[in-house]
């Protein structure tokens, strides 16, 4: 089959948001994209059913499997993590990973007009006091990775995204503005925070955009080297030394 003709179950749910769609190579055939805080456990099947349902396939009718694999949520991207290698496994198709900033991003380069900002960098809450963050400069193949993702407090972080992106304009975006405020009160006059309807969470299309890319490109990995993209150590772990009894 082609791979402009894929049926991709794509979803995200690095953030508060619950994300999914269902796309035939560039076309959107069923979304859902909805605020269900940490409920990601309890709703991402029924809405995966219900997305494929609106587009008139069988889970057996799903080419490709992509999944937004963070950094963002911990318990949320091991949700996403976990149910795209179950599906995977039992339906014997391949998931493609795809990092959920550079879907946040995607998503974002689609609602700015191509003249307005040379680079996108998507920001989302990892607390602690800090941010995740990456940067992408745009061209007419999409966005090219310029600053992988990373963690920092947000002064560091706008600091990182300033020294390359120097002095044009940048547009910042994404739900971690929105916990720092000083994200937009102290950037750069070329750092721009953008503020739009659907810039709150990366988009599952932009999930399925960027799998479809992936498939064409080959970049299809084993099943057991899909991992989540966690940065740093999550605080629900083990202690490295035995707890005395």
């Amino acid at each position: 089959m082609s791979t402009e003709l894929l049926r991709i179950l794509a979803f995200d749910t690095s953030s508060q948001i619950t994300s999914v769609a269902v796309c035939q190579g560039g076309r959107v055939l069923a979304e859902d994209h909805a605020q269900t805080e940490e409920r990601h456990a309890e709703v991402l099947l029924p809405k995966l059913q219900q997305c494929l349902a609106q587009a008139g396939l069988a889970t057996s009718d799903i080419d490709v499997i992509g999944v937004g694999v963070g950094p963002g949520s911990f318990t949320g991207v091991r949700v996403g993590v976990a149910t795209a290698k179950g599906l995977g496994l039992a339906l014997h198709k391949p998931v493609i990973p795809v990092v959920s900033l550079e879907a946040l991003g995607v998503g974002a380069a689609a609602l700015l007009p191509d003249a307005s900002f040379a680079w996108i960098a998507p920001c989302v809450d990892a607390h602690k006091g800090e941010v995740f963050a990456a940067l992408y400069r745009r061209d007419a193949g999409g966005l090219t990775p310029r600053l992988t993702p990373f963690h920092a407090a947000p002064r560091l972080a706008l600091e990182q995204l300033a020294a390359v992106s120097g002095d044009e304009p940048v547009a910042l975006v994404g739900p971690g503005v929105a916990r720092y405020p000083e994200l937009r009160e102290t950037a750069p006059a070329a750092i721009q925070y953008v503020d739009a309807p659907g810039l709150s969470a990366p988009p599952a299309r932009a999930v399925a955009a960027l799998a479809l890319r992936a498939a064409q490109e080959g970049l299809v990995p084993a099943l057991a080297s899909v991992l989540p993209l966690y940065l740093r150590d999550s605080d629900a772990q083990l202690p490295k030394q035995p707890l005395r009894l």
